[in-house]
């Protein structure tokens, strides 16, 4: 009688063991969900500039091709500056220069009443070329009569820049070429409200240039 008891006083603290643990890894569980949605919402919500991957090239074509970056949102004040750092593989794609986009910044009124412009974005060509990495740039020097913002963009308008490129005679069919961001702010007078990938305040998403096989 007493090994029974015994036996049953063994099982039923297994039965109690195997219930917490049970228990504990749902409570684990939950809180994971809870940590995914919860990210994921806030990433909704972070500006993002994306490198939009685009067709795939022909080791023939000898034309130029472009690829988009667009962002999605601003914050609620001006950008007078703005400035990107894409890192591409210059021993085998050729930048070739920048190409207007449709997100435009504030500006003079016209006599058509708008008084929106596109940005009239620097980068030098050559060096971009020579090491390999895409340093744009836009700076107002008013300080916010030609800044960004977020009243200058809406969901048909999110394209920041076309960025040129050629495939040089080393592509191969097959390959793939990595397009990097290594840096993007956009620059608010007063600092604390600036966007910036390294501040996490700006979220950056990478793109490729495929060739054909």
């Amino acid at each position: 009688m007493e090994n029974e008891a015994t036996q049953k006083k063994k099982l039923s603290k297994k039965k109690k063991i195997f219930i917490a643990v049970i228990a504990v890894l749902i409570i684990v569980l939950i809180i994971l969900l809870f940590i995914i949605i919860k990210k994921k919402h806030t990433d909704k919500n972070i500006p993002t500039l994306t490198i939009v991957t685009p067709a795939k090239q022909s080791i023939s074509a000898k034309e130029n091709f472009t690829v988009d970056v667009e962002l999605s949102d601003l914050g609620d004040v001006l950008y007078p500056a703005a400035s990107l750092s894409i890192v591409f593989d210059s021993s085998h794609l050729e930048f070739m220069g920048i190409e207007e986009g449709n997100v435009m910044t504030l500006g003079d009124e016209r006599a058509d009443g708008s008084s929106y412009q596109l940005p009239d974005w620097s980068v030098d060509v050559k060096r971009s070329n020579e090491i390999g990495q895409i340093n744009v740039m836009y700076l107002d020097l008013t300080g916010g009569k030609y800044a960004f913002s977020k009243d200058c963009l809406d969901e048909d308008d999110s394209l920041l820049m076309r960025l040129s490129f050629r495939l040089r005679g080393s592509a191969k069919a097959g390959d793939v070429y990595d397009l990097t961001f290594a840096d993007a702010a956009f620059a608010a007078s007063d600092e604390s409200k600036s966007l910036a990938s390294i501040k996490n305040t700006l979220k950056t998403e990478n793109g490729k240039v495929v060739v054909k096989e």
